[in-house]
């Protein structure tokens, strides 16, 4: 991924600059320097659009992600085109609380100086963000729009490699590559199933066998029926490793039947979950929008992902099972105690090849959504709730979740707007993060409340 570095831009008249006024800079300066981020600044206000064209000068040479513009006072107002002709990355502006200073005066004029901007980025087709507060709360101000920027700074440099295409008959998997491309930047990069199995059957002993260990350390149990295949496991999980590394990739999405047991020998299931817990998120049935959005989730929240089927649910109770087979990362398991290496219940006829992780999932609050296609878009479905302290009452992976809004009204909007059947959710709330990526990347939002 691209280094996320932010630019600082703060601006105020000359006939307005004062101690004061350049303390505030200082001070909001030092409040962002204390985020993950490197911050590029000028080390001084910007009272001129001559000036501002040399400090975007330097901002591109420092191939900044975004800029935040602090309006330290009113600006000149020739300033903000030359910020939006001269730099072209994502403006947050930031104004901040004032008072009437000695003799009455109005000292900053800073709100009025963002409202015009905005209105000036809208006419020149610039989106922006506005923030509101004091200066030295500049961090946390900024905090939530930068992780938006940064999720998008990500995409545009990410890539996911398809292992094996879609599987039969899942036109829900489906992906214009070249679309995904043009909107978000992110590229697929197609890799034979035959690939996989050639990088597996060149590893070394030691290898293999640092790839079954780690296998074996994915769960609590291992059923004695699946310890002949922990080296076959292992074999293929360093084989996923050493394939994102030869192709910089960023996630996978994975052909995961039907052919896949039978060339190599056992499911992906088991290595698409510990793959996840490595943060290298990977859908299941070759569904490269699952793993983009995955990738939204994990780069919003900082968690880790469950890509899963919604497969019942309760009207009385507003609740509904999200689940799958046994891919799921122990990350965000219920009790490790429970985790447990099986065979595959469904591969061939079921019981019969190994490997499949099964646990339930942790409670607490958690983000569902799911992106598709739209026309010559994208559009994005999003519903908030907590998950609830499931009980593994089925085989594979199954957790049981509360919805803030009714679970009719959900399962209606799926229906009826014909979304597709693969989910992702997230432990945490990240509506109002994934509302904002959607401005930004021209999704359309369907929010369910």
């Amino acid at each position: 991924m691209k280094a996320f570095k932010v630019g600082f831009i703060a601006l105020t008249k000359a006939s307005w600059a004062t101690p004061e006024i350049e303390d505030l800079r200082k001070t909001a300066l030092a409040s962002l320097k204390t985020l993950p981020y490197e911050i590029a600044d000028g080390g001084a206000l910007t009272t001129t659009a001559a000036e501002a064209s040399a400090l975007c000068a330097e901002l591109r040479q420092q191939d900044v992600s975004a800029v935040v513009v602090f309006m330290a006072t009113f600006p000149v107002g020739a300033i903000i085109p030359v910020i939006a002709k001269e730099l072209p990355v994502p403006v947050i502006l930031i104004s901040t609380p004032e008072k009437p200073q000695a003799g009455k005066m109005w000292t900053q004029n800073s709100f009025c100086g963002s409202n015009m901007a905005v209105h000036t980025l809208r006419k020149l087709g610039r989106k922006n963000t506005f923030v509101f507060g004091p200066a030295d709360q500049a961090a946390a101000l900024v905090k939530k729009p930068l992780g938006v920027l940064k999720c998008v700074s990500d995409l545009a440099s990410a890539k996911v490699g398809l292992v094996g295409g879609r599987v039969p008959g899942f036109y829900t998997s489906n992906c214009d590559e070249m679309r995904l491309r043009a909107k978000l930047g992110t590229e697929v990069e197609i890799i034979d199933l035959l690939e996989i199995v050639d990088t597996a059957n060149k590893l070394s002993d030691a290898e293999v066998k640092t790839g079954a260990e780690a296998v074996r350390k994915s769960a609590s149990v291992c059923c004695a029926k699946v310890e002949k295949d922990l080296e076959s496991a292992g074999k293929m999980y360093q084989s996923f490793l050493k394939t994102a590394k030869k192709y910089s990739l960023s996630a996978y999405a994975v052909r995961c039947w039907p052919e896949w047991s039978d060339i190599f020998g056992i499911a992906p299931c088991s290595t698409i979950g510990m793959l996840n817990n490595d943060r290298m998120v990977s859908s299941c049935e070759g569904d490269v929008l699952g793993a983009v959005l995955m990738q939204m989730e994990a780069s919003l929240s900082g968690g880790v992902p469950f890509f899963a089927d919604l497969i019942s649910f309760d009207y009385a109770a507003n609740t509904a099972v999200l689940w799958h087979c046994g891919a799921a990362p122990s990350a965000i398991c219920r009790t490790f105690e429970e985790t447990t290496l099986s065979q595959h219940f469904r591969v061939d006829g079921g019981n019969k090849k190994g490997l499949t992780n099964e646990f339930s999932m942790k409670a607490g609050p958690i983000t569902l959504a799911q992106l598709d296609e739209d026309g010559d878009g994208y559009r994005m479905l999003i519903a908030k709730g907590t998950a609830l302290d499931t009980e593994p009452f089925i085989r594979g992976n199954p957790l049981n979740v509360k919805f803030d809004c009714p679970v009719e009204k959900l399962v209606g909007t799926i229906m009826t707007e014909g979304f597709k059947h693969h989910y992702s959710i997230i432990h945490a709330d990240v509506e109002s993060e994934l509302v904002e990526l959607c401005r930004w990347l021209d999704i359309t939002p369907v929010v369910v409340k």
